[in-house]
């Protein structure tokens, strides 16, 4: 042991007094935040170098604001550190984590890190539950790089020879002046279009990481915070967008209808992938209740793609977009105040108003944000095991127990209900299982290893929510009460990282960039609508076929069942007249009929969820 610490010192005092060791580690700290932009950008772009070159060669002045920002925080953080192995430590930390959790989220379900996304840290665990894929090998080399790199400025110990003094002025006058040209969004937007960049990129974020990197993309966001106020945006012009929009009150001999709401996690038909088998129909309940003449059926239209649930929700739930919402991991952080949504309309008209989510209640801010939607009672996963006894796989609770709650809740509430529930049952990892368990044996040659485990995993839970649908139909045709079933998918599962099993089966590729109809089928998850009485059509001019966007759906139920209905789903039943379909994912041309209800929709969006609530109408006490 006394022989390793003489040795040990012996290095230390060689690389800390003789002039090579130094100079090369002196050489290596300005090399060292390019390595760290290297590889978040590597990451930021699936880990693939030539969709780097693309960058590199299509958005120069992207790329010299990246290594500006990188410049300038590694030398604030090295005038405060005063140690570079200390500096290049924060650095390195922090560019490995953020690749990490970058590339693996986009892997998921297609989006970006974003800053918001650290409101999330205390639910960590939660979110790393869900983490399955492979990294890149040069991701691996790069983060041994980093931190060896780490290593060679700690046994060198350069530092800056600057006393505290002048060290921490320095460093408080660059932030100052890096913080001058972005102190708003307007001096912001000024000073990004140097770089030929906008702070406005923030509205779409695949567009944003790819035309300005991740450090590009993630600053753009940074800068972009503080939700910008529409231009004009006051209590009459935003009223003035629902002129000649009334109120519809019910009808006099409507009944009331309880209204089952079911998020079904992940669900999509998986027999459109080509080329795939499946030993047995992974959908036979879906494909009858199809068939019947009470059910009207379609696709929806969302904003998520193998994750993102709290979008889709947010929209079904609200009436409103989340195309004019900050990129967050949840816009319930925002919902300080009562609005009107689809649920207080059911809540204004006496109706009990439930939600149920078998899951950490406070995940996605949901437990602060339900009662300003209208929920009278919100029952998370603790909940739901003490009214029924819960049972689990994969470790989440089966969507049989959920069925349980729903049914018990129903059958013991005396008024109206609107009961909106999620299922969890078939939320991602989709890992490879215990052949035992395996229901459905899948089969596609095209796909990889990966893909056709992730599928095969998968399809099991889209039996037993199929099995659930049937389960549930058959409850409500047993009711006397008159009961509509809505039963829809929030998002198509994640099926390897980078949809992987699209890519391969041939249903989209998103590696060369994806059209309009890719788009389409990419952001499309079924829908159906099952009564026990005979219901009108609503918004929708076929049984079968249908395309409706996700802020429209309870519009179309509200219609077909003669309820209530507030100017602004009036508003919506006419755009849907207009277009069926619309939002800034599906990459839509904003045509001159279009504009006006997307422009109301922002303002309408901004007045409930930031601004002075001039839409809402008075909630009932």
């Amino acid at each position: 042991m006394g022989n390793f610490r003489q040795k040990l010192h012996t290095l230390l005092t060689v690389l800390r007094t003789r002039r090579l060791p130094r100079v090369l580690a002196w050489l290596g700290v300005p090399l060292f935040p390019l390595l760290c932009l290297f590889t978040m950008d590597f990451m930021n772009f699936g880990g693939k170098l030539e969709n780097m070159q693309i960058f590199w060669q299509s958005f120069p002045g992207a790329v010299w604001f990246e290594l500006l920002v990188m410049a300038l925080l590694s030398l604030v953080l090295g005038l405060v550190l005063r140690r570079v192995w200390l500096a290049a430590g924060t650095l390195g930390l922090i560019s490995i984590i953020f690749s990490y959790v970058n590339y693996t989220k986009v892997a998921l379900n297609g989006d970006y890190f974003v800053p918001q996304d650290m409101l999330m840290l205390s639910h960590a665990g939660e979110l790393t539950s869900f983490i399955s894929g492979n990294l890149p090998p040069l991701f691996l080399l790069l983060c041994f790089i980093l931190l060896l790199s780490i290593v060679f400025f700690a046994l060198t110990d350069i530092r800056l020879p600057l006393r505290w003094f002048l060290r921490f002025p320095l460093a408080i006058l660059i932030v100052v002046l890096a913080w001058l040209p972005g102190r708003d969004i307007d001096h912001a937007d000024v000073m990004l279009s140097k770089f030929n960049m906008s702070v406005f990129d923030s509205a779409l974020q695949s567009s944003n990481y790819t035309a300005n990197g991740f450090v590009g993309g993630f600053t753009v966001n940074l800068l972009s915070l503080n939700v910008v106020q529409p231009e004009g945006y006051d209590v009459e012009t935003v009223q003035a967008m629902l002129t000649g929009y009334e109120a519809v009150p019910a009808g006099e001999t409507a009944e009331h209808f309880d209204v089952i709401v079911i998020l079904s996690e992940s669900f999509f038909d998986a027999r459109i992938l080509p080329g795939t088998t499946f030993s047995q129909n992974p959908l036979p309940n879906y494909d009858r209740l199809l068939k019947n003449p009470r059910t009207v059926s379609g696709s929806l239209y969302t904003t998520a793609i193998g994750g993102g649930t709290v979008r889709p929700e947010f929209g079904v739930l609200t009436g409103l977009t989340c195309d004019y919402i900050p990129s967050v991991p949840t816009p319930y952080r925002y919902i300080s105040q009562p609005i009107s949504t689809y649920v207080s309309n059911y809540n204004d008209a006496g109706y009990t108003t439930v939600a149920m989510h078998p899951y950490n209640k406070h995940f996605y801010s949901r437990s602060n944000a339900y009662g300003n939607l209208g929920f009278d009672q919100f029952w998370g996963q603790d909940e739901i095991a003490n009214t029924i006894y819960a049972e689990y796989k994969r470790g989440y609770v089966t969507d049989e127990s959920t069925l349980r709650a729903i049914t018990h809740c129903a059958d013991n509430t005396q008024d109206p209900l609107f009961l909106f529930a999620i299922t969890m049952q078939n939320h991602q990892p989709y890992d490879g299982i215990d052949p035992s368990l395996m229901q459905i044996e899948v089969a596609n040659d095209r796909l990889s290893e990966p893909a056709l485990t992730a599928l095969t995993t998968y399809t099991q839970g889209l039996y037993d929510a199929d099995k659930m649908l049937g389960d549930l139909a058959a409850w409500i045709d047993n009711r006397e009460r008159p009961t509509v079933l809505v039963f829809f998918g929030d998002h198509m599962p994640t099926l390897g990282s980078n949809h992987l099993a699209y890519n391969e089966s041939g249903l989209f590729n998103s590696y060369d960039g994806l059209d309009g109809e890719e788009l389409a089928t990419m952001y499309a998850t079924p829908f159906l609508i099952y009564s026990n009485r005979t219901l009108d059509p609503g918004l929708f001019d076929a049984r079968t076929d249908n395309r409706v966007s996700d802020y429209n759906l309870l519009n179309s139920v509200a219609l077909s069942t003669g309820m209530a209905r507030t100017p602004y789903m009036a508003l919506l039943q006419d755009f849907y007249s207009v277009t069926p379909i619309y939002n800034v994912r599906l990459g839509m041309e904003l045509t001159d009929d279009i504009a006006p209800f997307a422009r109301s929709m922002e303002y309408i969006t901004y007045d409930r969820v930031f601004g002075k609530n001039y839409t809402s109408r008075p909630r009932n006490d």
